[in-house]
């Protein structure tokens, strides 16, 4: 196989690790059996979430996104969004003089 040659993501959206890692959903759902319930509700919340944001992806991207899988569009999405929330704050930073528009707000120190 040639070593340019782009190989196929088989990797769930939600990993094991983050399936296992339960430690970090809020704490009101981390006691007895209503809280188990809880918790895997959220789990399945952030896996719909994340096919709905994929499926939208899909849309915009057209044909382009025909040969990825669904973890390589998820990817390209953190990256986008990784890339448009930085490029905010550096723009914001440059018009308010150093300060984001959450921190002139108040909204995050």
């Amino acid at each position: 196989m040639n070593s340019l040659e782009i190989q196929p993501l088989n990797a769930p959206i939600i990993s094991n690790e983050d399936v296992l890692d339960l430690h970090n959903l809020s704490p009101s759902t981390q006691s007895g059996s209503q809280g188990t319930y809880d918790q895997i509700n959220e789990l399945f919340n952030i896996q719909d979430q994340q096919e709905k944001s994929i499926q939208e992806a899909r849309e915009i991207l057209g044909d382009s996104a025909k040969d990825l899988t669904d973890g390589q569009v998820y990817d390209l999405l953190n990256e986008i969004q990784f890339l448009v929330e930085s490029w905010l704050e550096e723009f914001e930073r440059n018009t308010f003089k150093g300060k984001t528009l959450d921190e002139l707000l108040g909204l995050k120190l």
